[in-house]
């Protein structure tokens, strides 16, 4: 199980990492749905909710829920039967549809980790958690919350510039800071949207790294020729990668 968890200040872009994760196939869990939905159920605000659930439950309360709901949908996707039809498409129509093994990539996403308390309890439970870090600059943020237009978004700046030192309060700085990967969310939309796609498919979901995939294709495909000189060549990631439009290969 790989489990990854995003962090940034409001209006950074979490949601957009998460929308595109799903497409991916990735199941994607947000913290801050979690704390809306109690706050319907006890008819108040997300912000009196999420007090309230940590003063009854304790202060690990959402990652609880969060890590209760991967094992979950864990449990559930082993239980499915993981056979499906492959439907020939070739000229000759006497050919029967052949059933093979899906192979599904237990991968998840926690969106909203906002405390280093809450990145060590995570770590306690998932081998290998790594945190995605999104920055923008506040005028940036501020105009998409306003576009947005959701029940915890405010109009007025100056409750905005409120809301990001109770976020920093909680520790957000210091994850951001720590995080495994960066990425930067300013200017023309398309260019983070490309980022994140890049980031899900070297780091999060490899499509060619999954041990099903060698075996009697391994080998196959390899040249045993020089590589021409002046081609570039990859070289080896840092610990900590930022992805942008500047660094597409």
């Amino acid at each position: 199980m790989k489990v990854f968890g995003v962090t940034g200040l409001p209006g950074s872009g979490k949601s957009i990492i998460s929308r595109i994760a799903k497409k991916e196939g990735i199941y994607t869990i947000s913290m801050g749905d979690v704390i809306r939905r109690e706050a319907e159920r006890q008819n108040c605000t997300p912000g009196e909710a999420a007090v309230n659930l940590r003063k009854q439950y304790g202060n690990n309360v959402v990652a609880d829920r969060c890590i209760q709901e991967i094992f979950n949908h864990s449990k559930r996707r082993n239980n499915r039967n993981g056979h499906v039809k492959k439907i020939h498409r070739g000229n000759n129509k006497f050919n029967k549809p052949k059933k093979f093994k899906k192979i599904e990539q237990n991968v998840y996403i926690i969106e909203g980790i906002r405390s280093p308390q809450e990145v060590q309890y995570f770590r306690r439970r998932f081998k290998n958690f790594k945190i995605i870090a999104i920055h923008s600059n506040p005028q940036e943020r501020f105009n998409r919350l306003i576009r947005r237009k959701r029940s915890d978004d405010s109009p007025d700046y100056k409750v905005f510039l409120e809301r990001d030192n109770r976020e920093l309060n909680f520790g957000i700085g210091n994850v951001i800071a720590r995080a495994d990967y960066m990425l930067i969310n300013e200017g023309h939309i398309q260019n983070f949207k490309n980022s994140v796609r890049m980031l899900i498919q070297h780091e999060i979901k490899p499509r060619n790294n999954h041990p099903r995939s060698q075996g009697k294709n391994k080998g196959k495909g390899k040249s045993n020729r020089r590589p021409i000189k002046g081609r570039k060549q990859h070289h080896k990631h840092s610990e900590r990668k930022t992805y942008h439009k500047s660094n597409r290969r």
